[in-house]
């Protein structure tokens, strides 16, 4: 017959084997809720902030070819490059405020998107 100390040490190797069993099975459900998109996931403003986009508030100071010259909400002066590819909703007169998404390359501020400040 089986000795205890045998008996206890094999139900001791089997319920660890059971339980990397249940955990794969829950990360797995866990991984498929990812997928599926019930869990949430990291916010808007935190994964452009993570591509190096950021939101810039001024008041439009004046408009050039390529370039809005805006008065940050801290009173730096900054230049909003603009392009075709710049999502604006209108074009933006000297005393407007805006609102930008700006990301920065080479000391200079190019602008993906402008909307008037709320």
């Amino acid at each position: 017959m089986a000795s205890i100390p045998r008996v206890l040490s094999c139900a001791f190797l089997l319920g660890l084997g059971l339980s990397t069993a249940f955990y794969a099975s829950d990360l797995k459900a866990e991984q498929d809720k990812v997928e599926k998109g019930s869990l949430p996931g990291p916010s808007e403003q935190e994964a452009e902030t993570r591509r190096g986009i950021h939101k810039l508030k001024g008041k439009v100071l004046g408009f050039e070819v390529d370039h809005y010259v805006v008065k940050r909400s801290d009173g730096k002066q900054v230049s909003l490059h603009i392009d075709e590819t710049t999502k604006m909703t209108k074009t933006f007169a000297p005393g407007e405020w805006i609102e930008a998404k700006v990301i920065q390359y080479n000391d200079e501020h190019y602008a993906l998107s402008i909307d008037p400040a709320p």
